[in-house]
């Protein structure tokens, strides 16, 4: 981009944030030249998880069983009406997809240069049922796989299937979440995972049930897949 498009640009994008003011998704600060989405001072008290290098970590333990789980990572600890927690859920529910997937292409620029996604060969975001996700209009899964790949360069696969939906999860303990969710996920094409390390996506993380069915059905269709797993929130 020459000298005379870069002055243009600046220009055209403080126009914009005149007429549509760019602010902070956590505070609603105004943003300023160099913060994008977050503004420096939240994107530095964000409280985050910190332990994707970890080979064993506190997701590993959530997600413990018959399977493996290579890597794990989330971004931050989902406090329930935290304002941090807000931006996941106006970009589940508030028809925000682009924020979904801004959200993952900052964490992922974040993570990316430490290796995580190392030897990953493609990235399965956690399928909606098609009712829900007719419904909703998006799958925030699929933006934070996309925000991913466009780090990464990963190819996005949505490989999984869900067969039918399930009741709400709210108020089920972590088994009765589990039960609520076995055997309703599927692999489309066994071909697609033969051997291959998948990253499986997903925005938060609770107890764990909805992305341990994903893993027995990726396991059942080929036990040599290798999984890895990251979201964009954690309970704690």
């Amino acid at each position: 981009m020459g000298r005379r498009a870069e002055i243009a640009k600046a220009w055209l994008d403080d126009l914009a944030g005149v007429i549509f003011p760019r602010v902070c998704e956590v505070c609603s600060r105004s943003l300023t030249h160099g913060e994008d989405t977050l503004c420096l001072y939240c994107h530095t008290e964000m409280p985050r998880v910190g332990v994707h290098n970890d080979s064993f970590n506190i997701i590993h333990k959530r997600l413990a069983g018959n399977i493996p789980v290579e890597r794990a990572a989330s971004w931050f600890y989902y406090y329930r009406d935290n304002p941090f927690a807000l931006m996941i859920q106006r970009a589940k529910y508030n028809s925000r997809p682009a924020l979904a997937k801004r959200l993952a292409t900052m964490y992922a620029h974040e993570i990316a240069p430490d290796g995580f996604f190392d030897g990953i060969d493609a990235i399965v975001p956690i399928p909606l049922h098609w009712f829900k996700k007719f419904r909703r209009g998006y799958n925030q899964s699929e933006e934070i796989a996309s925000g991913i790949a466009a780090v990464t360069n990963l190819p996005v696969e949505a490989g999984l299937l869900k067969a039918r939906r399930h009741s709400t999860q709210t108020r089920r303990n972590a088994y009765d979440r589990w039960l609520n969710t076995r055997h309703i996920f599927s692999v489309a094409d066994a071909s697609l995972i033969a051997g291959r390390h998948l990253l499986l996506v997903d925005d938060v993380l609770t107890t764990g049930a909805t992305m341990l069915g994903c893993m027995e059905a990726i396991h059942a269709a080929d036990p040599s897949a290798k999984i890895s797993v990251l979201t964009l929130g954690l309970t704690h």
